[in-house]
């Protein structure tokens, strides 16, 4: 009666826990890494630590702040309030090119040609509306350009100085794109930089402006870094994209 009642019990367990095993273990978050090419991308996260995922990582990395939708668009999130580098009070869910994947000292000149292509769609925004989606920074310096969605329409912040003067060269372009998905495109031509928002472009040539950017190097960034430093009612920055593309070249 012991051996049968035991047999009986464990029987029960094993049948109990075949039935619940489906529903305990969930379905991972799709990586992004699986449908685009990030081999030359590092993240930085909005968490606590604003910890990165580097290269060898992403072919495999999703989370609340970084995955795959059901259509296929890749997600960038950063919570109002999340974590911050150490230069920014700013949370942000944002791709850094690294062109070696081992130094990220390794970048590219102001000179020759690079682009940054991409289409977006802001799903969501904090309550100051602006968020950065597309950028040039400078290695040890400023950055050359911040592509900002502010209130439903984008706006180009173009620094005069990689070290001087900290003002900007605004332009906000006629379209007001809200939530709807956009396309952009940011360039550098043997110094000359251009920016296209649906059409309409820009250009400034930023080796003129200041000499002292000939001395610097390049790298882009992308995703959803958020101008606010304040956590309110669980507010994001969210922001998808279904191309990202980059073009070097002499």
């Amino acid at each position: 009666m012991q051996w049968t009642s035991l047999g009986v019990l464990l029987g029960a367990l094993m049948a109990l826990a075949g039935c619940q095993s489906p529903q305990q273990v969930a379905a991972p978050t799709p990586a992004p890494g699986t449908k685009y090419d990030l081999s030359q991308w590092k993240l930085t996260l909005p968490d606590r630590d604003a910890n990165e995922i580097l290269p060898a990582q992403l072919a495999s990395y999703s989370s609340e702040y970084f995955h795959l939708t059901a259509d296929g668009a890749m997600a960038f999130v950063a919570p109002a309030g999340g974590g911050t580098t150490e230069n920014s009070r700013y949370p942000r869910s944002e791709l850094r090119e690294v062109l070696d994947p081992g130094d990220d000292n390794v970048n590219w000149s102001g000179s020759g040609h690079h682009a940054l292509s991409a289409t977006c769609q802001v799903i969501q925004a904090p309550r100051e509306q602006k968020i950065i989606v597309g950028q040039i920074h400078g290695f040890d310096a400023r950055p050359l350009i911040k592509l900002q969605w502010e209130k439903g329409k984008l706006k180009a912040l173009i620094k005069q100085s990689p070290k001087g003067s900290n003002d900007d060269i605004s332009h906000v372009f006629a379209t007001r794109v809200d939530n709807r998905p956009f396309s952009y495109r940011i360039e550098v031509n043997e110094g000359r930089l251009s920016v296209e928002v649906e059409g309409e472009r820009i250009e400034h040539d930023f080796y003129r402006e200041d000499p002292a950017w000939r001395e610097v190097t390049y790298y882009f960034k992308a995703g959803a870094y958020a101008q606010t430093a304040k956590s309110a009612n669980g507010e994001v920055a969210e922001v998808h994209f279904t191309r990202l593309q980059v073009e070097h070249g002499q």
